[in-house]
């Protein structure tokens, strides 16, 4: 089994301590196998290209020990005005946070949106069964069809987690659903990083044998 950890922010986010060096260090010094960097669209704003450039310098300086992927954290409370979905091209993913907030952005009008964006999309910090609810809709089947994964954030600051960890007939959801999913730490300092948590939830998604995004396998 993988250890992945999709959601991680550097000093590149107004709320992340270390630089992206350390904290892809950190991760490679402590057993994970594949990395991804996800910094807040809103904070990085015009150093989107200085952003890309930093990443692809880490993905070729430790090549030979750890995976590094670029993602981008990109808020929906509301939809950004300023963030050219083109852009997403030269990224490995993006998350989209949030989208079962109150303030969110329209669920119809999101769908409609992501069909801008060239790479691999899922959703971060979202209820998906809260959704199901709200809009009466069968979201799981929208997301397979979609090729839209779901994060398991393990941060401890939002009650899905827990409802889902807790949830067998939630769990059975999923995984019947066969909606990819990836693992996230939503890590802003590295004193922070909780490697017993990191490879529980990890195995908690591969006992569910959902498929992981990005091509990546078990």
């Amino acid at each position: 089994m993988k250890i992945i950890d999709l959601h991680n922010h550097t000093n590149f986010s107004y709320d992340g301590h270390d630089s992206a060096y350390e904290v892809v260090e950190n991760a490679a010094r402590n057993g994970v196998d594949i990395i991804g960097i996800t910094d807040h669209q809103f904070s990085i704003g015009d150093r989107i290209g200085e952003y890309i450039a930093e990443m692809e310098r880490l993905k070729e300086k430790y090549k030979d020990h750890i995976t590094v992927l670029c993602g981008l954290e990109i808020g929906t409370r509301p939809r950004p005005q300023d963030f050219p979905a083109v852009l997403s091209e030269k990224l490995d993913y993006c998350l989209f946070e949030s989208l079962d907030d109150d303030r969110a952005m329209d669920l119809y009008e999101f769908f409609e949106w992501k069909r801008l964006f060239k790479c691999d999309i899922g959703l971060a910090h979202t209820d998906i069964f809260k959704l199901c609810e709200k809009y009466g809709v069968d979201l799981l089947k929208i997301l397979k069809r979609d090729n839209i994964f779901w994060e398991i954030n393990f941060s401890g600051n939002y009650t899905y987690y827990y409802d889902f960890i807790t949830s067998r007939e939630k769990q059975r959801m999923i995984s019947e659903s066969g909606i990819k999913l990836s693992v996230g730490s939503d890590l802003h300092w590295i004193g922070d990083f909780d490697l017993k948590r990191l490879v529980q939830t990890n195995e908690l998604a591969a006992r569910l044998k959902n498929p992981l995004p990005l091509g990546i396998t078990y």
